[in-house]
């Protein structure tokens, strides 16, 4: 049976460990914007690479003129962020145009010593809008759209800088559940000046989920074009051509 003085004389030891190995991996975390070309419009996200993991709910955000620092507890888990590329995602929200520097501050888990570990800074510029009548989205148009007269199917869209990444969610000719996908595309204007977002659509298809997940199963056929045209902050028109069937949907943002 271990001693009392042998029992503490492990302790400091195995703590310094911890510290050790905490900085060891954070010395190699990486930090950059997403996304990298932001503007007023965009919610700004610190993107931490690293191995290991922060407790969600520990964060915190604060900004001192054009110093943002992003605070979190550092968690101890087993397996915690062991995959290959694993990163985390802090919102600093949507920024006026300016020049800024932000650091991650990670602190150690509570009631454990150590030191507070500095990641950063880094330094970013937020873009300012583009001017009335460019080819550049003035809004952010990241949302579920739905015709609230038509239940049942919604558009949903991603957004990040001036990319698009539309997901239409449908039932096909039989009733089943459809997903069709616009993963990239172009800005434009008509002749009438009206902002268009169009790419190519795909029907895309994979394994059921109750099974196992084959990748082998997994297409993406290209089935015709889509055009998303915003007519307001809330409000967007969605025209398709599928399987040379052509068609257009009012939509808007999804309350809830």
């Amino acid at each position: 049976m271990a001693s009392p003085t042998t029992s503490y004389s492990v302790l400091p030891r195995a703590i310094g460990a911890l510290v050790f190995a905490a900085a060891s991996t954070i010395a190699t975390a990486q930090l950059q914007l997403i996304p990298p070309d932001s503007s007023p419009i965009d919610v700004v996200r610190l993107r931490y690479t690293h191995v290991g993991c922060t407790n969600f709910d520990s964060v915190r955000v604060s900004q001192l003129a054009n110093r943002i620092t992003v605070q979190a507890d550092r968690l101890i888990q087993t397996d915690c962020g062991t995959t290959f590329g694993y990163f985390e995602d802090f919102a600093l929200g949507r920024l006026p145009a300016g020049d800024y520097e932000v650091t991650l501050a990670v602190n150690p888990p509570p009631g454990t010593l150590g030191p507070t570990q500095l990641v950063g800074p880094v330094n970013f510029t937020v873009a300012s809008l583009p001017p009335t009548g460019s080819l550049h989205p003035h809004d952010s148009y990241a949302d579920m759209w739905w015709n609230p007269g038509e239940s049942g199917w919604a558009l949903n869209i991603a957004q990040t800088g001036e990319r698009l990444f539309l997901v239409w969610m449908v039932y096909g000719g039989d009733r089943s559940a459809t997903w069709f996908v616009v993963p990239s595309g172009t800005w434009s204007r008509n002749a009438d000046n009206v902002l268009h977002f169009s790419g190519a659509i795909y029907r895309v298809q994979g394994p059921p989920w109750q099974g196992a997940f084959d990748p082998v199963t997994v297409n993406a056929t290209a089935v015709g074009v889509a055009d998303f045209v915003p007519v307001n902050s809330g409000h967007a028109q969605f025209n398709y051509t599928i399987d040379a069937v052509t068609g257009s949907k009012s939509v808007e943002r999804f309350r809830f």
